[in-house]
């Protein structure tokens, strides 16, 4: 198989990619083999990259490798979900602080849940405050600093919150995608970072 790698095929506006397909299909020409260029983005965006073999990788997940896109943009669905529980619910006084180094501070009176999971669990430390989870089928924003097995929540708008109700931290409500903007990431980097601690659960 004659391949090559696309670098830059996740920004539509890039030149580079047709300059690199042109260059391929030029260095390649009279040579025998099945060729192979296309990456996710290469497959979604791209029809010239498409060629005997692909290389899906991404999208296999069902996410996209687009910066401003979800997978369900591009019809795509995810089978990748990342879920827990929470284990506490707090109430936490106007003017208080949640977290390492109180990088959050209550602006009123506010329910805060403490949901099991952190970055020793693979959850983005660099996640802020503002990145939405799903707590019992609703959104609400992440507060303070994650930490190594444990988060905050502001649950305050949602209504009675106990411990034992489900979290999604991505998944079928929440696109992975959505929470690697909110993080300075890529889906990928999550995906690939859920630590061997997380059981797994295959349906």
């Amino acid at each position: 198989v004659l391949a090559t790698h696309l670098a830059s095929a996740d920004d539509r506006a890039d030149p580079k990619t047709a300059g690199q397909i042109s260059t391929f299909d030029a260095a390649t020409e009279g040579a025998t083999g099945d060729r192979s260029i296309a990456n996710s983005a290469g497959v979604l965006a791209w029809p010239a990259a498409r060629r005997e073999w692909v290389r899906p990788g991404l999208m296999l997940y069902g996410l996209s490798p687009f910066e401003d896109e979800t997978g369900a943009d591009l019809g795509l669905r995810a089978v990748m979900g990342f879920e827990t529980r929470v284990i506490a619910v707090r109430t936490v006084m106007a003017g208080e602080t949640v977290g390492y180094n109180g990088t959050w501070r209550a602006a009123r009176t506010s329910k805060v849940a403490v949901v099991a999971a952190g970055y020793g669990d693979g959850y983005p430390r660099s996640a802020r405050s503002g990145t939405p989870v799903i707590v019992g089928g609703h959104r609400a924003p992440l507060v303070g600093r994650v930490s190594m097995d444990m988060l905050a929540v502001d649950v305050t708008d949602l209504g009675p919150v106990s411990s034992g109700e489900p979290v999604e931290l991505w998944g079928g409500m929440l696109a992975v995608e959505e929470v690697a903007r909110w993080a300075g990431t890529i889906p990928y980097e999550l995906t690939c970072a859920v630590s061997p601690r997380v059981p797994r659960e295959f349906r």
